[in-house]
């Protein structure tokens, strides 16, 4: 593929980002945040009128905003203050999630909440091998019944666009995230965790959602070096 038109790609899809991009970025993320916590507190407000216990859940997330914001202008300005209503801001968020585990239904204890997030991780960890293994297995397999050689890999790379590569690996990855969630459902219902079906289901949208906040911290860096790669 010719290179002036890849890189014409690139640009148009707003993958490589300029000044520009950035301050939207930030403005965009300031927006959502603030239209969460919005949502969040009329949320909190009828749960509260309905007599649901959840709004101590939803009203815990106005003090981790509140306590996110401390922390960060205690890192950029190193005042005191900052940092002890960050503490303060933290504790109440904590307390009110501590009362809505502690009335809500025992499947939503502390124990089996911290024990999904340590499957979490390690299941995320496990996505991300099985991704480098079925990509190597791929590259093995072409080798081997293609029997591609350096050249033609070269070629290979040369006639496939920046975009087309990143959908391939895209596709991989979301196929070693869907093998990983077919596997924590029975692992789930082997444990003994309720609704292991809806466990898998969140584990597959919160692992999926860090794999695309990931992808979009660093995709400048994947890019260029794809582009070293071609060139």
């Amino acid at each position: 593929m010719d290179r002036a038109h890849d890189r014409n790609q690139i640009r148009q899809l707003h993958l490589l980002r300029d000044e520009r991009d950035r301050e939207l970025l930030t403005a965009a993320q300031s927006r959502a945040g603030n239209a969460v916590l919005r949502v969040s507190q009329l949320l909190a407000a009828i749960c509260l009128l309905r007599g649901e216990p959840v709004w101590t859940a939803l009203l815990s997330l106005t003090f981790v905003n509140a306590a996110a914001r401390c922390f960060h202008q205690f890192r950029c300005d190193r005042e005191r203050a900052y940092l002890l209503l960050g503490l303060a801001a933290g504790a109440v968020a904590l307390g009110l999630c501590s009362v809505f585990l502690i009335k809500g239904e025992a499947a939503l204890t502390m124990g089996r909440l911290v024990a999904f997030g340590v499957l979490y991780y390690m299941l995320r960890a496990l996505a991300g091998l099985l991704f480098v293994g079925v990509l190597l297995a791929m590259f093995w397999i072409a080798h081997r019944v293609g029997h591609l050689d350096g050249e033609q890999w070269e070629a290979y790379f040369q006639s496939v666009s920046t975009v087309g590569l990143l959908l391939r690996g895209g596709c991989i990855l979301l196929l070693a995230l869907g093998m990983v969630t077919a596997l924590s459902w029975p692992l789930f219902s082997l444990l003994g965790f309720p609704t292991p079906g809806r466990l898998a289901l969140i584990f597959f949208v919160a692992a999926g959602g860090h794999l695309v906040r990931a992808f979009s911290d660093q995709r400048e860096e994947l890019i260029s070096k794809l582009l070293r790669l071609k060139s």
